[in-house]
């Protein structure tokens, strides 16, 4: 037992590394999939992951620099180097998460003030890191960790993002985001069709979000929408399924010129940041830390080869590449976008069910030692008894007793966990 824990206080920080890398490959995969999943068990999976990431990370920076990289003598070098302080700025683009997720919930935007703090001082943080690694490396690697740490400006992109996905900003917004050219040879009863009219009316879509006013205008202003109910409900989903990028996912940020130029750089620094590692001569370094920084590499490149076909994804990428004329980029853009794995046309973008809370059964509820006194809580106790006792109700069960009978809590302090264990997925009809 004592050697296990050796060995894992020996390998701690190269595991935990490893550990917010799989954190993030794990969002980026499954960031998207609650959109259209009413899984609870999905739901609560991302969600850790989401508060998890951050933790990881910024328990990792704060562990390097403490680690024998940070905090041995200077001139003083062993036989084998550490190589801890070259993860640094990997951790910063952790912290800067992932295309597919930017926030879990509308709070995590309207705290965006807050997570721009946190993140200014974890960039200070590696900066320090680096910093005081400076004179025990030769300067083929110090430079790669200049150009990783380039490669890394993308880590702002996420508090962009949740300031963009703000109450705020949506208020204050003009729809100029929304505001561009589409194509216009389009067949009028095709699935392309669809797409372009809902993307011409996602301004009108911004204006509800947003509380501003009503529709204004009317968006579906083609008769052969007023007249199809099919066509308009897909419509709407592709609405819908817009604003859920805009408002949770980078897709927002990305459309716009300056992004794109910042990713371009930061991934050919990241090329050459690569390169300049795999040329330097490495054997005076741990071999544990030599393949971190490989997984590392070879990851970030992983990801961001995933992100461009998110990219071209999206509907607005699709349209953008229409109006521009470039035909093979655009026809593989509708093919990404119409596939299985994208926007198609058949496959509903959310379950046909919604979200069914059981009031009754929060009222009829009572302490274990108490009993029903009044008419109307007989009946709210037998109605309720009618149906049989699921998993989820015998565990709020549970709950309602240990925390206000044992602990003290106030009924209605747990109304959250209630809603969250009993609300039923009821399918419904169109």
């Amino acid at each position: 037992m004592e050697s296990m824990l050796e060995l894992f206080k020996e390998l701690e920080i190269q595991l935990l590394v490893l550990l917010s890398f799989i954190i993030q490959f794990l969002l980026f995969f499954t960031g998207s999939l609650r959109r259209h999943s009413t899984s609870g068990f999905l739901r609560l999976c991302i969600w850790a992951a989401y508060l998890g990431a951050d933790v990881v990370a910024v328990y990792s920076l704060g562990l390097l620099s403490r680690h024998e990289d940070a905090t041995m003598e200077k001139h003083v070098l062993s036989k084998t180097q550490p190589l801890s302080f070259f993860w640094a700025p990997f951790l910063l683009i952790h912290l800067g998460g992932q295309d597919t997720i930017t926030a879990f919930a509308m709070e995590d935007n309207n705290l965006w003030l807050r997570h721009l703090l946190n993140l200014v001082m974890q960039v200070v943080l590696a900066l320090y890191v680096f910093w005081i690694s400076i004179g025990r490396h030769n300067v083929e690697l110090l430079v790669s960790g200049i150009l990783a740490f380039t490669a890394g400006i993308k880590y702002g992109e996420r508090t962009w993002c949740l300031k963009c996905g703000c109450l705020k900003s949506l208020e204050s917004s003009t729809g100029q985001a929304y505001k561009k050219l589409l194509p216009k040879e389009i067949n009028g009863h095709g699935y392309d069709s669809i797409v372009c009219e809902a993307l011409g009316s996602t301004r009108y879509v911004l204006d509800i979000f947003s509380g501003r006013s009503l529709l204004a205008e009317n968006p579906f202003s083609r008769p052969s929408t007023l007249g199809d109910t099919n066509r308009m409900l897909k419509v709407v989903r592709i609405e819908l399924g817009v604003m859920y990028d805009d408002l949770y996912t980078k897709a927002l940020v990305l459309r716009t010129r300056s992004i794109v130029i910042l990713r371009c750089i930061s991934q050919i620094s990241a090329v050459v940041a690569f390169v300049l590692f795999h040329i330097d001569d490495k054997r005076g370094y741990n071999k544990s830390d030599i393949a971190v920084a490989y997984s590392l590499f070879m990851g970030g490149f992983f990801l961001e080869v995933c992100s461009v076909f998110i990219c071209l994804m999206s509907p607005w990428t699709w349209a953008w590449l229409k109006v521009r004329k470039c035909g093979m980029l655009a026809s593989l853009s509708w093919f990404i976008f119409s596939s299985e794995i994208g926007w198609p046309e058949e496959k509903q973008r959310w379950p046909k069910s919604m979200g069914q809370y059981n009031l009754v059964s929060w009222l009829s509820a009572s302490s274990h030692h108490l009993h029903p006194r009044t008419f109307s809580q007989r009946v709210m106790n037998s109605s309720n008894h009618l149906h049989p006792r699921t998993f989820s109700r015998r565990v709020m069960t549970v709950c309602r007793r240990l925390l206000v009978d044992v602990i003290g809590v106030k009924k209605e302090k747990i109304f959250w966990i209630s809603k969250m264990l009993e609300t039923e997925q009821v399918d419904v009809e169109r």
